[in-house]
């Protein structure tokens, strides 16, 4: 970790950094295929045990363009609440196993059938595909007699909030999103991305390397939902910034821009916690807080709005 951020993380985030960076060399030095595999490694590393109460069944979602796997989480009492769960990694790294533990732990405290997706990744496809795998399985999951929210970390977090805002003026938009540390500004440069630029676990550097490999535009893209996109109408609103990382000017600048149009935004700052922080939700308080916040977020948004 470089000096000038010792003094920001407590002990607990200290000793999760430092295991998790000992799995990973800067992109710019790997391959994709290497990247992957160290990814895989460390995710492996942090995996909780699924809750036994949680059934999980993987399923496949046929569209015309391809097939797509998803894993159906649920627990054997039904509310008849979906959320369709957008695992981050850049577009790049990630699949049904990384976020596994994540999306059976918010099954199992907040009762919602959880839906992960395995959208296509870089560089095997290029921008704009991940999107549109998303919008499609948001139809394909999305039933009228049943609520629904969506969720993302990090790219996934994009995700979510793309579908959100495409189908914000449909009489089936989700009733929520909920936005982890989202990458939400495209190539914007604020204060916030020069302070945090070498920050650990993500840094600018890794942001640039994950649009390129994605074939992210600079200008116009689907992932710049600040400039680009409209925010009026949008559904009640969950974002969550990591303190310390790069990507938490994105977070200010859609906050702002949300209650610009007002939108009923909620904004949870991690204070002290780095991107990818809901992988240490169990070794750190400070993380296991900011994850309570939204697991009951969740769950007075079913008891107020449904």
């Amino acid at each position: 970790m470089i000096p000038k951020y010792e003094k920001l993380f407590d002990n607990e985030l200290k000793e999760f950094i430092r295991i998790a960076e000992s799995f990973a060399a800067k992109s710019a030095s790997r391959s994709v295929e290497e990247m992957r595999q160290s990814y895989n490694k460390m995710v492996k590393h942090f995996k909780q045990a699924r809750p036994q109460n949680v059934l999980t069944e993987d399923k496949k979602a046929e569209f015309k363009e391809r097939s797509l796997t998803y894993r159906r989480y649920s627990k054997s009492s039904d509310d008849k609440s979906d959320l369709i769960y957008f695992h981050g990694g850049g577009f790049v790294l990630g699949g049904l196993e990384s976020h596994d533990d994540i999306c059976a732990e918010i099954c199992e405290r907040t009762g919602c059938t959880v839906f992960s997706l395995d959208y296509s990744l870089a560089p095997e496809v290029k921008y704009p595909e991940f999107f549109l795998d998303a919008i499609r399985f948001y139809y394909f999951i999305k039933n009228p007699e049943r609520r629904l929210i969506v969720m993302g970390d990090s790219a996934g977090g994009t995700l979510a909030g793309f579908v959100s805002n495409k189908v914000r003026n449909v009489a089936i938009r989700p009733e929520a999103q909920v936005l982890i540390y989202p990458d939400l500004a495209g190539h914007i440069r604020g204060p916030n991305k020069r302070q945090f630029s070498d920050a650990p676990l993500l840094t600018q550097d890794d942001v640039d390397f994950y649009h390129k490999c994605a074939g992210l535009p600079l200008e116009r893209g689907l992932h710049d939902l600040i400039r680009n996109f409209d925010n009026d109408n949008m559904p009640k609103t969950l974002l969550v910034s990591a303190e310390i990382d790069p990507l938490a000017a994105d977070c200010q600048l859609y906050l702002e821009s949300l209650k610009k149009h007002g939108c009923d935004v909620t904004f949870l700052e991690g204070l002290g916690l780095p991107h990818g922080f809901l992988r240490a939700r169990h070794l750190s308080k400070k993380a296991r807080i900011v994850f309570d916040e939204i697991i009951n977020f969740i769950i007075q948004t079913k008891q107020n709005n449904f």
